[in-house]
């Protein structure tokens, strides 16, 4: 980022209580189709073709019976390579179980996964690496977000709280990784908990018969979809971690994600060790662009409208959330090229890209100094604009504003706001901005600020409609009253005197005409 000038969110990823083969030799372990090999809790015994210690304390409890399935393989399989092999398990004896190998393969990678059909397991959510990884790297690096490894139920996303909380993470948040059967029975909680959720179907796939896979996957996206939390996908297109094409199966699929809702495709093996990681993103990129414009924004905004009850006597919407759908509904009616939104928590802007509209989302981050004066922009009082104004409500205690400010402790600055702005990438539709932190600023300058950056950069032009969400905040206490505001506008000509804009890159700080001056120097 430092070096890119672009905002990038982050995350750390946890191994959780994911086991893997400890003691390993240096070269590959060869094995062949009915071969008898054991797997132990005996972390002293050497690994071979005949033993392999595990790096779970032990199978007591753990559901483990003659005709279990076993997996073991490499770190980020693909499940089309030979460096896996499935067993059946024979017998238990303690905390060793007897198991035969039913296919011939060469077990080598970075490292060892054992997953185990229908564990319960019952290890701690954070291994031990990972509290270090958390409270040194993570700290020191101020991540976005943590991705909870084998999330089983909400319980488990407040440990991870509590401990983010106690380094000093508190704007840090949660992306539940769904990838065992219990963290499946349990998704509707995990979703609620959850800041956002990861399908890993890799893992998950193991667990789940083959048919019933894809049940589950829309189910756990249209859960996500309904309350706003943003959902990532993982595997595919484990093809082109060998090959410089998808298939054409998996070409598909990526399709199918962007049009059954997800907000993100997460890439594993094919950037990680695979031979074609550009070409790869790149691939990915143009299906999902694709798909974009063949999904229907209408209809699936009708199918949350009708979810919540909208088209009933007794709809079941909060005033944000309708203030959200508002804009939504207004852009789909004008064709608007563009939704800009102002936010400070980032709440706004993930209510309004939780109905998916069918343009981009331009989220700039401001203070709530600056979202006071929104309201009274030359757009609003020229007449041309159409107000509608939602009833003042209160903001969440649990959602403290956060400005966007400069502060200094002498040894450097730090710009408060862009950890909010750096979360809002995760949304689908949404590019955020920053606003910087000048409250001389008159009425409606960044507003202009903002249009003008999104001509520069091709997103409007003259004539074009927008429709601008507010939230103007009443007061300067830490959480305020606000009243929210939808205004529809028309791009024209108009120049801020004396400007001569150019912005440097597309994830900057929206500021005076001074400071973008002096950016041009």
């Amino acid at each position: 980022m430092r070096n890119t000038k672009r905002l990038c969110c982050t995350m750390l990823d946890t191994m959780g209580p994911e086991i893997i083969v400890l003691n390993r030799p240096e070269a590959p372990i060869s094995l062949t189709a009915g071969d008898t090999l054991t797997l132990t809790c005996n972390k002293s015994v050497a690994a071979s073709a005949t033993v392999l210690p595990i790096s779970y304390p032990s199978l007591a409890g753990t559901g483990l019976a003659p005709g279990s399935q076993v997996f073991v393989g490499q770190y980020l399989f693909t499940g089309s390579e030979t460096s896996s092999v499935y067993l059946t398990v024979q017998e238990v004896r303690g905390d060793e179980a007897v198991c035969t190998c039913n296919n011939t393969c060469i077990l080598e990678g970075l490292a060892l996964t054992v997953h185990i059909a229908h564990m319960r397991n019952e290890a701690p959510i954070l291994s031990d690496s990972d509290m270090s990884a958390i409270r040194q790297w993570g700290a020191a690096n101020k991540i976005d977000y943590v991705c909870l490894s084998f999330t089983r139920n909400a319980a488990d996303i407040g440990v991870v709280r509590a401990v983010l909380d106690s380094c000093g993470l508190e704007q840090t948040r949660v992306m539940a990784k769904i990838e065992n059967l219990e963290g499946l029975v349990h998704a509707g909680d995990i979703v609620d908990a959850a800041d956002a959720v990861l399908l890993s179907r890799g893992n998950l796939g193991i667990c789940l018969d083959a048919e019933k896979m894809f049940l589950a996957q829309k189910k756990l996206l249209r859960a996500c979809n309904l309350a706003g939390k943003p959902v990532m996908v993982t595997r595919v297109v484990d093809t082109m971690t060998d090959a410089p094409r998808p298939t054409r199966a998996e070409a598909t699929d990526v399709a199918n994600l962007v049009l059954d809702g997800a907000d993100g495709i997460l890439l594993g093996s094919e950037t990680f060790r695979g031979k074609y990681a550009v070409s790869t993103v790149k691939t990915v990129c143009a299906i999902c662009k694709q798909a974009e414009l063949c999904f229907d924004n209408q209809s699936y905004y009708r199918s949350l409208m009708e979810y919540f009850g909208c088209y009933t006597l007794h709809p079941n919407l909060g005033k944000r959330e309708a203030l959200a759908s508002s804009a939504v509904r207004a852009a789909a009616k004008i064709n608007a090229a563009l939704i800009i939104v102002f936010t400070v928590t980032g709440q706004t802007a993930r209510l309004v890209a939780k109905y998916k509209p069918a343009c981009p989302i331009l989220t700039v981050v401001t203070s709530a100094h600056e979202a006071k004066a929104h309201n009274n922009d030359r757009y609003s009082l020229s007449g041309s604009g159409i107000n509608l104004v939602a009833a003042g409500e209160s903001a969440e205690e649990t959602n403290p504003v956060v400005c966007p400010d400069i502060k200094s402790d002498g040894l450097k600055w730090t710009l408060l706001g862009e950890v909010q702005a750096r979360q809002c990438m995760l949304y689908r539709g949404v590019l955020p901005i920053m606003a910087d932190p000048d409250f001389s600023l008159p009425g409606g300058a960044i507003l202009d600020y903002a249009i003008a950056y999104a001509k520069q950069v091709g997103m409007v032009r003259s004539g074009d409609k927008v429709v601008v969400s507010q939230c103007p905040r009443t007061g300067y206490s830490d959480v305020m009253e606000e009243a929210g505001v939808v205004k529809l506008i028309t791009v024209d000509d108009h120049v801020i005197p004396g400007s001569a804009m150019t912005f440097n890159h597309p994830l900057f700080v929206i500021g005076s005409m001074e400071t973008l001056n002096k950016q041009n120097d």
